[in-house]
């Protein structure tokens, strides 16, 4: 963690068009940090282990190559070892003196064991590709006409109440995150939202496109929100933010790092606004 005490660049429509969209009339929704963050990560381990998936398949004194030809040809195999194993005295028995029927069993057996090895090493790759083209995570969704922050994490709804007369972001105590791998231009943005029902429960959400749009992204969208959520008419004043225009070297970059054949994970609206609605006959606002 550090403060917001860099020299932090003006926001422009380049850089809040990539993190943040209208939902409808009122309500943005914020991208979330950790989707490309992972994928970094996954992308790395998926070519590598691919490419020592392809080496050990195609040169032939790779142990896998043996094993996938096993596979391939099993019973031939088998009965290609057995015949040279066998005794010429005795064709029921091995040169050993092992019952013919039981070593033809044991190499089976073993080879049954092969062919599992090797089909979990090859799924390997596939199990990565599953997780890189998995859905993006959840956004943060900001509603101002109600002056509501709210999101759902694995079946829980969180929400809170900000106060457009001061900040309005210190009612989510905002702060910047940077992993070990990322330097301090690139962190991440995080805001903090109780649950519903349990103040003391608290999910902290991690915000911006990674990789960022520009630097210190974070304090840039921190200066965005902070004034979005402090206009009167945030849709007509900052309408123009939210629509790019050109392009940048970062999109080739996160086009990988979002790389999904699913769209985004998204909100149940009807049980959203049930859960809001409920939450703020809860909760009344006192002045």
């Amino acid at each position: 963690m550090f403060n917001f005490n860099n020299q932090s660049k003006s926001y422009t429509p380049d850089t809040i068009s990539r993190n943040i969209r209208q939902v409808r009339e009122g309500v943005i929704e914020i991208r979330r940090y950790s989707d490309a963050q992972l994928r970094q990560f996954l992308w790395m381990w998926f070519l590598v282990i691919t490419f020592f998936w392809m080496w050990n398949i195609i040169d032939p004194s790779q142990p896998l190559h043996h094993k996938m030809e096993w596979a391939w040809n099993s019973e031939n195999k088998i009965n290609e070892i057995v015949s040279l194993w066998k005794s010429t005295d005795n064709p029921l028995y091995t040169r050993d003196g092992q019952l013919l029927s039981e070593y033809k069993n044991e190499l089976s057996l073993n080879t049954k064991q092969d062919i599992l090895n090797s089909w979990c090493i090859l799924s390997i790759p596939f199990c990565f590709f599953l997780l890189l083209i998995a859905p993006d995570w959840r956004p943060l969704r900001i509603d101002t006409n109600r002056r509501i922050a709210y999101f759902w994490q694995f079946g829980k709804f969180y929400i809170t109440r900000y106060d457009e007369r001061t900040n309005p972001l210190n009612a989510m105590k905002p702060y910047s995150y940077q992993s070990r791998l990322t330097n301090p231009e690139h962190a991440a943005l995080i805001l903090t939202l109780p649950h519903e029902t349990d103040p003391n429960n608290i999910v902290r959400v991690d915000l911006g496109i990674f990789r960022p749009a520009c630097d210190y992204q974070d304090q840039v969208l921190k200066d965005f929100l902070t004034d979005y959520m402090q206009s009167p008419n945030p849709d007509q004043e900052f309408a123009h933010y939210f629509k790019k225009e050109k392009r940048l070297w970062s999109d080739y970059i996160n086009w990988f790092y979002h790389f999904s054949l699913f769209p985004t994970r998204g909100y149940n609206e009807k049980k959203t606004e049930a859960k809001i609605q409920q939450w703020l006959a809860n909760n009344p606002e006192i002045y």
